[in-house]
């Protein structure tokens, strides 16, 4: 299987069995088969890296491994669980920045049960601005990035955004859309901006349970809305979703 559009490789980020969880009750089958439907369908845009922190034996499950061109990188479950999902999750980047050698200029992070169904659109849009070391969405109203789907250069993730996870406990209200945000706040439209195609998710919001608005009609008008958004805010978007 052969990418067929350029642009940066995709990181995806997977928990197969949550703590807690039965590995082989379906709640975690079921998770196990979206994950290998998203990497099925990313593989054919991009490279993909693929990192799982879970107990999981993925590197002995060969529906993964015999996935051409995926590169699995296996991580040990977090201690620290109980601080949430954004410290797991970030930790694990953290991590794989750390032993990923040689590591992309460049990537596009995304959840890794989320499908992004215009990924090729927002693919090409990562490599045009590629100028922006940050592509993410953020709203001032809420003041939150959401962390689902961004493209950074690791040089950028390494000096700003390394080690944030560590300010996250979800028992406090801390999640990392917030705490990274705040960060955020400090760099100005040169570094930082949101994407101006809104991305087309088929994907459940952990947070609500509400499934994402992937509708080709209603993903054209609020890509219109963020072309107009552009013109007068930049950094980020004036509209809730």
């Amino acid at each position: 299987m052969t990418p067929v559009t350029s642009g940066p490789p995709i990181v995806l980020t997977a928990t197969i069995v949550p703590l807690g969880s039965d590995p082989n009750g379906a709640f975690c089958r079921q998770r196990r088969a979206e994950y290998l439907r998203a990497l099925r369908f990313y593989l054919q845009f991009a490279r993909v890296y693929f990192l799982e922190n879970s107990g999981y034996d993925l590197l002995n499950d060969p529906d993964f491994n015999e996935l051409p061109g995926l590169q699995l990188r296996k991580f040990t479950p977090s201690q620290f669980a109980d601080r949430g999902k954004g410290f797991q999750e970030f930790e694990m980047l953290d991590q794989w920045m750390a032993q990923e050698e040689p590591l992309p200029g460049r990537w596009l992070k995304i959840t890794g049960r989320y499908l992004v169904i215009n990924i090729e659109q927002i693919l090409k849009e990562c490599g045009a601005r590629s100028r922006f070391e940050l592509l993410i969405d953020q709203t001032s109203r809420s003041e939150m990035a959401r962390t689902y789907l961004f493209c950074t250069t690791s040089d950028f993730y390494r000096k700003e955004i390394s080690g944030l996870y560590k300010a996250c406990d979800d028992t406090r209200g801390d999640y990392i859309e917030r705490v990274l945000f705040k960060v955020l706040q400090t760099f100005g439209p040169e570094t930082c901006r949101f994407f101006l195609r809104q991305p087309r998710m088929i994907a459940t919001a952990g947070s609500s349970g509400n499934a994402f608005p992937s509708g080709y009609l209603q993903a054209a008008i609020k890509t219109a809305l963020r072309l107009i958004n552009s013109l007068f805010e930049k950094r980020y978007l004036l509209y809730p979703k």
